[in-house]
């Protein structure tokens, strides 16, 4: 385990907050594909894990692009104070978990060197625990997402801001794909022994090339959960995934 980066000062139902109005702000497609960052697709669930990949270049500060791209969430709500994590998909779009953005009055995020991002809507998603946040600020780094998810045995790195602390990256490997432990979604799930602890909810996976490849979301007992990147792919690209309520869980 690392930890990286300054200290700075600084959860399911289904609910959609605006924080200067409500409404559902578009949802973004995927990040374009750029020729440095692409890669060929992954094999199927279940098939032999693929070769490693060049490592993701490392920026001038000393910190990767997944690294950059992750944020620490603080949620001011119904139920006291949460922290949690998140990633930049966009110059202003951010992803985390719906669970940590429910029943926000103000979403407090910063940025791995410490900076203070602005939120201007939240949308979370009806399919899985997953929220997409747009910010005023543009953000320093973003992930582009794996057009498929990975194979058992591929090996993937966990990217957040455990108890709203230092980032920190942990490594493991994809063991199986399997229900949803908590029985909000149909939808199977990403089982991986990359440990994380609470406030990485929302915390990204990456695979050996820096590509998105799972949401944390859940775990514990040596097995930790995240939401598949395919599925992220699907609610991505359809608003009607996304629903309109707000409140608190």
């Amino acid at each position: 385990m690392s930890f990286r980066g300054p200290r700075v000062a600084g959860a399911a139902v289904l609910c959609l907050l605006a924080l200067s109005g409500c409404g559902l702000a578009p949802v973004p497609p995927p990040p374009q594909t750029s020729a440095a960052q692409t890669r060929a697709p992954a094999s199927s669930v279940g098939a032999p894990a693929p070769a490693p990949a060049p490592a993701p270049a490392v920026s001038v500060s000393g910190f990767s692009t997944y690294e950059r791209a992750a944020l620490r969430v603080r949620n001011l709500g119904c139920g006291g104070v949460a922290v949690g994590s998140g990633f930049a998909i966009a110059d202003h779009v951010f992803v985390t978990n719906r669970h940590v953005v429910v029943g926000a009055a103000v979403l407090q995020v910063s940025t791995y060197d410490g900076a203070d991002i602005t939120v201007n809507t939240v949308g979370a998603a009806v399919v899985a625990d997953l929220a997409v946040v747009w910010t005023k600020e543009s953000l320093p780094a973003q992930l582009r997402l794996a057009p498929s998810n990975p194979p058992v045995g591929a090996e993937v790195t966990a990217v957040g801001y455990p108890l709203g602390g230092e980032l920190t990256t942990t490594n493991g490997r994809v063991l199986r794909y399997g229900p949803d432990p908590l029985g909000s979604s149909p939808l199977p799930m990403m089982y991986n022994d990359a440990p994380i602890e609470h406030g990485s909810s929302g915390s990204p996976l990456v695979d050996s090339s820096g590509e998105l490849v799972g949401v944390a979301y859940a775990g514990g007992g040596g097995q930790y959960v995240a939401v598949p990147v395919e599925i992220l792919n699907q609610v991505l690209k359809d608003p009607s995934k996304f629903s309109n309520g707000a409140g608190c869980g």
